[in-house]
């Protein structure tokens, strides 16, 4: 049992390639009912993995990476589609990036920082879902895009707010240690 979330996670991940050729191939409606089933999967997995107690450094990397996959390249063919306008792709990349950036430090560094979800980073991946959802709807003709722009502007604040909150989170926990060079050969 204490496997499920990370299996659920795990299918997310191998179910998006499955969603790039629906929405490739202009199967909207599937690609739609698909996302859905993928945007209610990041909720279950969590939720399991807490009521199982079975939470695990593995499986929370594993839903990131899976939201990320999911979220990034949704947004990314959205944008190819003309859609979704290529500077929120950038500004959602560029999130990921600074948090990959820390990640990366503090294993090189050895340092035991973990940067825990916060709720604002929460918020933002839920409004992202959201937004991919609305614009599959408009290509299944059941939405116009009047308000993708509100909802672009939601996921900028929501994104900059987590930028700097993440940020300010890892330099309050991160002892940055100075390192002399020597000439000596």
């Amino acid at each position: 049992m204490n496997y499920i979330p990370n299996i659920i996670s795990g299918l997310r991940v191998l179910l998006i390639p499955v969603f790039v050729i629906l929405l490739l191939n202009s199967n909207y409606f599937n690609a739609l009912i698909l996302f859905i089933i993928m945007g209610l999967s990041d909720a279950l997995d969590g939720i399991l993995a807490r009521y199982l107690k079975c939470e695990t450094l593995f499986g929370a990397y594993l839903d990131a990476v899976a939201d990320k996959m999911m979220i990034n390249i949704s947004f990314y063919i959205l944008c190819i589609m003309d859609i979704l306008p290529l500077y929120i792709l950038i500004l959602v990349l560029a999130r990921d990036l600074i948090i990959l950036t820390a990640i990366v430090i503090n294993y090189r560094n050895k340092a035991n920082i973990i940067l825990n979800p916060i709720f604002i980073s929460k918020l933002n991946t839920f409004i992202q879902i959201i937004l991919v959802i609305y614009c599959l709807l408009f290509l299944n003709k059941m939405a116009n895009l009047t308000y993708v722009q509100d909802i672009i502007n939601v996921i900028m604040i929501t994104t900059i707010f987590s930028i700097v909150e993440y940020v300010y989170n890892y330099k309050k926990n991160y002892t940055f240690k100075s390192v002399r060079y020597t000439t000596d050969i």
